[in-house]
Order: structure tokens, then C-alpha cells, then sequence
């Protein structure tokens, strides 16, 4: 059902240099799909995600957080492909509480 495999490392500080600088990566059973799909950012506004990524795990994602995924899934190598943006995540419990995050990548 979860085929795939994400890395995702929580955004930390800023170094001297403004450079975000990431925590320890963790590494996730995820479902990745290849879709365009009209959604709510972070910052409210409707914009178009090109991926939707299914993650058996409970995140609680940020824009400024880092999500990696496998170059052999995506047929690239290109850094802006492995390390997309997040644009949105939600979490949508059920009768036996919340299990998974859905996370919208541009």
C-alpha cells in the first residue's frame, strides 16, 4: 500500500549565512503520486501541487522543512525534483485516530 520510501528533516535554525539548517533525516513508508491538484498553502492562498505524498507517519510538516525523494522513483537527479517544495500537509484522523500525513509538493 506504501511502496515508497521519503527522507524528511525538520528545518532548525538559520546559520550566519541566512542558510536554513536541517535536523537529522527520518526516513518514512510513503505513497507518492504524480497529480496536479488545486490546493490551500501554508500561507493561505490556492496554488497547484504536482505531487501528493501519502506518509505512514504523523508529521507535522512546515514549508521551511526538507522532504527527499528516491532518484530511481523519479527518473531525475535534478536537486529542485529530489528536494521538492511543500506547499501544504494535512492530517485526517479516522476511527483510529490519525495515523498518516498527506503532504501537496510543487
Amino acid at each position: 500500500m506504501m511502496p515508497d520510501v521519503i527522507g524528511y528533516q525538520v528545518a532548525g535554525a538559520t546559520d550566519s549565512y541566512g542558510d536554513i539548517t536541517y535536523g537529522s533525516v527520518t526516513n518514512y513508508r510513503a505513497r507518492i503520486i504524480g497529480e496536479q491538484k488545486l490546493i490551500t498553502s501554508f500561507q493561505g492562498t490556492e496554488v497547484t501541487s504536482n505531487q501528493t505524498v501519502y506518509v505512514a507517519g504523523v508529521i507535522v510538516a512546515q514549508p521551511t522543512d526538507q522532504i527527499t525523494l528516491s532518484t530511481s522513483l523519479l527518473n531525475s537527479s535534478e536537486d529542485s525534483a529530489i528536494h521538492p517544495v511543500i506547499l501544504g500537509a494535512k492530517r485526517i484522523p479516522d476511527q483510529s485516530g490519525t495515523h498518516h500525513s498527506t503532504l501537496y509538493l510543487g
